[in-house]
């Protein structure tokens, strides 16, 4: 034990070890290192539980949500589509048709044409509708005058797994409401 004869004054080394540090010039404990990083293990971890909830998530959803998902974009895509073929049919003061192609009842496909004297032209390419959605048609064509009026009273309905999308067109002013129906 080390001894000194001077005692320090009252209050200002409280207890021996402070003492005993004091006599020593020692100074408080540091860690060697400081943490600056995440490990890879916890980096690991992290993503094994993004994981898991990723799994459970889209287990919980299932593919036919999927689908209906794919049949209300199908059916908002198609109506914005008959809204430009009745704006470009306002701005250049010719004819604008959706041509729709019907396999076995259905349509898989539609492209945005033109009427010209010399025959009609593709203004667009091709629109393909998923396999999974299924989509009829009142008319094989949807027309729009040159005052954006619509030739007549189109509908068409696109069927997802689960959910049913109606695109209805007013023939006299040619406005597009789409609309969920009931299975």
């Amino acid at each position: 034990m080390l001894a000194y004869h001077a005692k320090p004054p009252a209050g200002v080394l409280a207890t021996r070890l402070e003492e005993t540090l004091f006599l020593r010039g020692a100074t408080r404990a540091r860690p060697r290192w400081t943490r600056r990083a995440v490990t890879l293990l916890e980096l690991v971890a992290v993503v094994a539980i993004l994981g898991i909830f990723a799994v459970v998530a889209v287990s919980r959803i299932g593919p036919g949500t999927l689908h209906n998902f794919g049949a209300r974009a199908d059916a908002r895509r198609l109506a914005v589509d008959l809204l430009q073929a009745r704006r470009r049919s306002i701005a250049t003061g010719e004819n604008h048709y959706l041509a729709f192609t019907v396999v076995g009842g259905k349509a898989t496909s539609y492209t945005l044409y033109r009427r010209d004297a010399g025959g009609d032209v593709a203004v667009d390419s091709p629109h393909e509708f998923p396999a999974n959605v299924v989509v009829a048609t009142s008319h094989t064509d949807a027309e729009f005058t040159f005052e954006g009026a619509a030739l007549a009273a189109y509908q068409l309905t696109l069927t997802g797994a689960e959910q049913t999308w109606r695109v209805d067109v007013v023939p006299v002013t040619g406005t597009v409401d789409v609309a969920q129906t009931a299975p």
